[in-house]
């Protein structure tokens, strides 16, 4: 099933949904704000970047008369008018099937009534599962970012490493006490290079158990090719 990514519109999280939750509400696990997922309308504008941003604010509008008074101000500053008529309008149709049906069977009581629409199957761990798949999404990317600076600092630790090799290749130690010395760098040096792949071996198992969950919950983002080489 394809996934989507929507952007929370107080903090800006991308958070990523199928079409079966378009429409649909959540609280935004980074900064607890309610998230309304756009119908399947919309869709067209969701992005599948991998990039946490922020959209850039949009230009004030002019004043208006709403401006003047101070109980309507909001309501004009609220950006999601769409959304709330694409959510109310199937409501006011209903209540308008309601009313027509309620003067329908008035008028005539006798006739046979239509057949009832089958019963709609709501999956009741649905909200669970999508916010799981939300916190295992913000997990795996802290994990990789772990991951990349253990990696960076590994790649120092190796290139320390190989520069003091390098140095001293070929010389010769004019005394003892020189050798002792370089022999001490070179064991610092070494050891470096274990504690940071040590830290880096740590921090990719850490990873990878955070990936495997997000794939298990139905992740389809590809994390593991941005890990470090």
């Amino acid at each position: 099933m394809a996934s989507y990514k929507h952007s929370c519109p107080v903090c800006g999280q991308r958070i990523e949904y199928t079409a079966t939750y378009c429409g649909t509400q959540m609280v935004c696990p980074n900064c607890g704000a309610t998230v309304t997922f756009p119908q399947m309308l919309s869709l067209g504008k969701t992005t599948s970047s991998l990039r946490l941003h922020r959209d850039e604010p949009a230009p004030a509008p002019a004043k208006s008369f709403m401006d003047h008074f101070g109980f309507l101000a909001p309501l004009r500053r609220f950006e999601h008018w769409n959304m709330v008529l694409v959510c109310v309008v199937p409501f006011l149709v209903l209540g308008g099937l309601l009313v027509g049906a309620a003067v329908v069977r008035q008028r005539f009581g006798n006739a046979p009534a239509a057949p009832a629409a089958p019963p709609v199957q709501v999956d009741k761990n649905a909200w669970r599962k999508m916010t799981d798949l939300a916190r295992a999404d913000l997990l795996v990317q802290e994990k990789l970012a772990d991951a990349r600076r253990a990696g960076a600092a590994l790649g120092e630790a190796q290139g320390q490493r190989d520069r003091l090799h390098a140095l001293h290749h070929g010389k010769q130690a004019p005394d003892a006490a020189v050798y002792a010395a370089i022999t001490a760098q070179y064991d610092a040096a070494d050891k470096a290079v274990r504690t940071a792949q040590a830290g880096y071996d740590c921090a990719r198992r850490s990873f990878d158990a955070a990936y495997q969950k997000y794939c298990d919950l139905g992740g389809t983002i590809d994390y593991r090719s941005q890990m470090p080489r």
